[in-house]
């Protein structure tokens, strides 16, 4: 878009404020936090789209199924305000403005895992360990320094790796690939079906980086379907479907890309800015859009929680699976997890 090389002047300042952030923290002129209990941070280096929630879940359920407490520890971004709430499901009460979707959605798929949302992450951890964890989840923690961390996840989508190789404004970088070097693994997210060439390319990158890193690799795939009056359907209740998909997210295509396995026909798209809060007017919109298309609007499980039951919108619920394995590899690194 145009409007960002209006920004360009604002690129080194955006560069410099990161690296001398990074560089008080490896300094120790701003203090860290450490937990008596193992931290697991899930991040990425780029804008949204990575696939963390799902992987946090993922995460979440396994930790369960080894007989651990996990927690979870979110910043709810784009919430009203920067107080703590603590989320768990099935049905919190809090709505998405008050919380977050994306730990709304959490909340909703880990019952009896506390979420906790609070900017001060360490402040969080005093309350995840309250409230009895025995471990905790960072969600989209690798940028956070203040809190130290056993285990740094960096998330890689697929897709779009490396965010354009460049910061804000041209780029979706969040600080540059390099910074891998502090983190001790990376799950590659959104595998295509032919997933290998796409892998070993984006392991060439990080071998020049990092090469003691160890790589693991998932793909996304669709869950089940909730279909206004039917309740939860397998994904195969789109095959065939004419679709109008929309979200809000930091790279719609990865959804498009998960419509398009079910075998839905996506007939029209409307992607809004991510973590846009739906208004009456983008619902009417949606609804017209689609009634015009004759196609189901569809939308994913992160931003039905941002809307009414009646919206009419079917919604998809995505997984992260292992390819050709299991976490065991990644539980390894962490022993002291491991029951």
């Amino acid at each position: 878009m145009a409007w960002r090389y209006l920004l360009l002047p604002l690129a080194p300042v955006y560069r410099g404020a990161v690296a001398v952030r990074r560089a008080a923290y490896r300094r120790g002129l701003i203090r860290r936090t450490k937990l008596p209990v193992p931290v697991i941070s899930v991040g990425n280096l780029t804008f949204g789209g990575t696939g963390k929630t799902p992987t946090v879940i993922a995460l979440a359920r396994d930790l369960v199924r080894m007989g651990r407490r996990p927690a979870v520890l979110t910043r709810g971004y784009k919430r009203l305000d920067d107080g703590q709430e603590v989320v768990v499901g099935p049905i919190p009460r809090q709505n998405a403005a008050e919380v977050g979707d994306e730990p709304l959605e959490m909340a909703r798929r880990l019952p009896g895992v506390p979420v906790i949302v609070d900017a001060d992450r360490a402040r969080g951890g005093a309350e995840a360990q309250r409230l009895g964890a025995d471990v905790v989840l960072l969600d989209d923690g690798f940028q956070h320094l203040r809190l130290e961390r056993d285990l740094d996840l960096v998330l890689i989508d697929a897709g779009d790796p490396w965010g354009g190789n460049r910061m804000p404004p041209l780029g979706r970088l969040r600080e540059p690939a390099a910074a891998l070097e502090r983190a001790d693994a990376v799950l590659i997210t959104k595998a295509p079906a032919e997933w290998r060439p796409v892998v070993a390319d984006i392991e060439s990158v990080i071998d020049r980086i990092a090469p003691r890193l160890q790589v693991f690799i998932s793909r996304v795939r669709p869950r089940r379907v909730n279909v206004p009056g039917e309740g939860w359907l397998g994904p195969e209740v789109l095959t065939g479907r004419r679709v109008m998909a929309f979200a809000a997210l930091g790279r719609p295509d990865g959804f498009a890309e998960t419509l398009t396995e079910t075998g839905a026909e996506i007939v029209a798209t409307k992607w809004f800015p991510d973590h846009h809060a739906y208004t009456d007017q983008d619902l009417s919109e949606i609804v017209d859009q689609a009634a015009a298309a004759s196609a189901i609007p569809v939308t994913t499980a992160k931003d039905a929680v941002k809307l009414p039951q009646e919206s009419g919108a079917w919604v998809v619920e995505v997984v992260i699976e292992p390819v050709e394995g299991s976490w065991n590899g990644l539980w390894r690194l962490l022993p002291e997890v491991r029951s």
